[in-house]
C-alpha cells in the first residue's frame, strides 16, 4: 500500500488536471492546459525537485510539498496526503522554519483521520529513505 501510495506520488507531475481519472502517464500531457508551454515547465521544474527532495534537499522539499498542496497552476495533481507527508518530511529535515511549520499544520489538519494516517506512514518511509532514521518531529496535525 506505501509504494503504491509513493507510487501514485510521484506519478502525480505527469498528469493534468484535465486528465486526473486516468493514471496512464504515457497518454497525458499538457496541451489541454491553458498555457501549455508554462505547464510543460513546470512539470520538469516539479520533476527536478522530486528528485532532488529525495536527496534531502530542503528548498526542493518544499516546492514539491508545496506543489502537491496547490497544483502547481495545474502541472500537478493536487494530493492532500502527500503534500503532508512532505511537511512532515519537512519538520524533520532539520532545516525546518516557523513558516514550514505553519504550512504542515495548514495542510493536514483539514484532513480526515484516515489521510492523516496514510500521511503519517508515507512520511515514515520517506524520513527512513531519506534520512535514514525514523520520524522524530512532534506530530502537529
Amino acid at each position: 500500500m506505501l509504494k503504491l501510495l509513493l507510487a501514485l506520488s510521484m506519478g502525480a507531475f505527469c498528469v493534468s488536471p484535465l486528465y486526473a481519472t486516468e493514471i496512464h502517464p504515457a497518454a497525458l500531457s499538457c496541451q489541454a492546459a491553458e498555457e501549455p508551454g508554462r505547464c510543460e515547465k513546470l512539470k520538469k521544474d516539479f520533476k527536478a525537485a522530486y528528485a532532488l527532495a529525495h536527496k534531502g534537499d530542503h528548498g526542493a522539499q518544499v516546492i514539491v510539498a508545496f506543489c502537491l498542496s496547490t497544483g502547481c497552476r495545474g502541472a500537478v495533481i493536487i494530493d492532500k496526503v502527500a503534500a503532508c507527508s512532505w511537511h512532515i518530511v519537512i519538520a524533520n529535515s532539520g532545516a525546518a522554519t516557523v513558516i514550514d511549520g505553519s504550512n504542515l499544520k495548514d495542510t493536514c489538519r483539514p484532513m480526515t483521520q484516515e489521510q492523516k494516517t496514510a500521511a503519517r506512514v508515507l512520511s515514515s518511509e520517506l524520513v527512513r529513505n531519506i534520512y535514514n532514521r525514523p520520524v522524530t518531529a512532534a506530530d502537529q496535525m
